[in-house]
């Protein structure tokens, strides 16, 4: 069995608009797979920073098993982007029925304040919040600001055409 016929079955790149910004593999896991440690129950987000990754992530969907295995292989690899600022970074839905994503990359002095070894950060520096409406993204980016502030935060804003502007 391959993940790309499985597990992987539905998924959808968002792409990113600029160089310091990674691509994002959006994963729509099968709902006999899915469950509450997913976003939104069923959506398994994958970082890509190259594309020697997006080839490297593609061979691994492709391999034969003789099971299922989480799709994970970048998830504790270390980012090669770098930002003394936080960044946060929306991409909304490359078509219809995804969901609206916010990246934020963190910068190491944020990230050493979490004990290590947890899931906090997918390759120690970002997190990724799904949702289903530009609204919901919106409130939980404002909320985000108001803990942070004054902090420097960085925005950059990613559509596509006829999907609206986040």
């Amino acid at each position: 069995m391959r993940l790309i016929e499985t597990l992987a079955a539905r998924r959808v790149y968002y792409s990113r608009s600029l160089p310091t910004l990674p691509d994002i593999l959006l994963i729509d896991i099968p709902l006999r797979y899915a469950g509450d440690a997913l976003a939104l129950g069923r959506f398994y987000p994958v970082i890509l920073e190259t594309l020697a990754e997006v080839t490297e992530f593609e061979a691994f969907l492709c391999e034969d098993r003789t099971e299922l295995v989480a799709p994970s292989l970048l998830d504790r690899r270390r980012s090669s982007l770098q930002s003394d600022e936080i960044l946060f970074a929306r991409y909304s839905p490359p078509g219809e029925g995804w969901p609206w994503l916010l990246l934020c990359r963190w910068p190491t002095h944020y990230t050493r304040l979490v004990p290590p070894g947890g899931s906090e950060f997918a390759r120690e520096a970002y997190t990724i919040d799904v949702f289903e409406r530009p609204d919901d993204l919106e409130l939980a980016e404002r909320k985000l600001l108001t803990t942070l502030s004054p902090c420097k935060v960085r925005h950059i804003g990613v559509s596509y055409p006829g999907w609206g502007n986040a």
